[in-house]
């Protein structure tokens, strides 16, 4: 198959998939709106010029998913231009943010903040739920190192977001 896909099939998937797609776009973007959809059409470009690989996908949810969490975290990467820090994120949620939202934000800043195939894990883990053998069959790892990754993320989370110990 051609590594590209049709506007009809591109179309097809988006109906198929745009809420679920759009909504882990506003999650990842902090609930910003304007920079969830500029993530989410990214990641349609990448789809329609990487369809080939869509179409060979055994859970084609998931590769999408891995799709725009990587269109949203360069989104975030880019960003970075501003100090980041999850003390901020009160402040860009509100005064009266309820306490949730901003515990998502201070989340997602964390996740950001990691290298790309521990973010990966992350987000397979914490984010999706997958088990250690469901995660070590996504990325190509063996379980006991995917064991041991899950623990260092989840100590250096609990840093970051904590308060107990440094920032960085």
């Amino acid at each position: 198959m051609s590594g590209s896909l049709s506007n009809a099939q591109v179309g097809a998937i988006y109906d198929r998939y745009g809420y679920l797609l759009l909504r882990r776009c506003r999650l990842l973007m902090r609930d910003d709106a304007a920079a969830a959809e500029d993530a989410l059409q990214e990641a349609f470009v990448k789809i329609m010029l990487h369809g080939g690989a869509y179409a060979g996908a055994d859970d084609k949810l998931r590769w999408l998913y891995r799709v725009v969490d990587n269109c949203c975290f360069d989104a975030l990467k880019r960003r970075r231009g501003r100090p980041e820090s999850p003390v901020e994120a009160p402040e860009r949620a509100g005064a009266d943010a309820h306490p949730a939202l901003v515990e998502r934000m201070q989340a997602v800043w964390a996740l950001g903040r990691l290298p790309e195939r521990e973010r990966q894990v992350a987000v397979l883990a914490f984010v999706d739920g997958l088990s250690q053998g469901e995660i070590a069959s996504e990325v190509g790892w063996s379980r006991q190192t995917i064991n041991k990754r899950v623990q260092t993320i989840r100590e250096r989370l609990g840093r970051w977001l904590g308060g107990g110990g440094e920032r960085g």
